[in-house]
């Protein structure tokens, strides 16, 4: 039999022998990769998951603000707060309801007289009295 150069009958057996480690190696390094993908995809899709629980949770918080201002809004109208203290306070319509005018003269001058009392009452708090009472321009 006629082998090539540097070949014996078993030649063939011994460079394969001293390949298996490398495919070897080859082998579980592409394995890992392959395994580092799948574990990337999975986190990709449990975090795709997770932002679309965000959004959800979003649009429900937004839907709630507008229903929210929407209540607001019905319950500041003036309608609202009439209807409501007709129904369920027992308000009625008043029908003779008067407007009283005071004249600003007149308002002056009681509040003038029941902050300043008459001479005869300071005599009857006694003689101390004379020093703590304001003075008046008209005394």
């Amino acid at each position: 039999m006629h082998y090539p150069e540097g070949m014996t009958g078993n030649g063939v057996v011994y460079s394969f022998r001293r390949a298996c480690p490398y495919i070897i190696i080859i082998t579980l390094f592409v394995f890992a990769l392959f395994m580092g993908l799948g574990v990337l995809r999975l986190y990709s899709f449990r975090l795709e998951c997770r932002l679309n629980s965000v959004n959800r949770q979003i649009d429900s918080y937004s839907n709630r603000s507008i229903v929210l201002k929407h209540e607001l809004s019905t319950l500041v109208s003036p309608s609202r707060v009439y209807g409501s203290s007709i129904r369920d306070l027992g308000m009625a319509h008043a029908s003779n309801v008067r407007v009283l005018k005071i004249e600003e003269g007149t308002y002056a001058n009681a509040v003038q007289d029941a902050t300043f009392p008459a001479s005869s009452a300071s005599e009857n708090r006694g003689w101390f009295y004379f020093f703590l009472e304001k003075a008046m321009a008209g005394e």
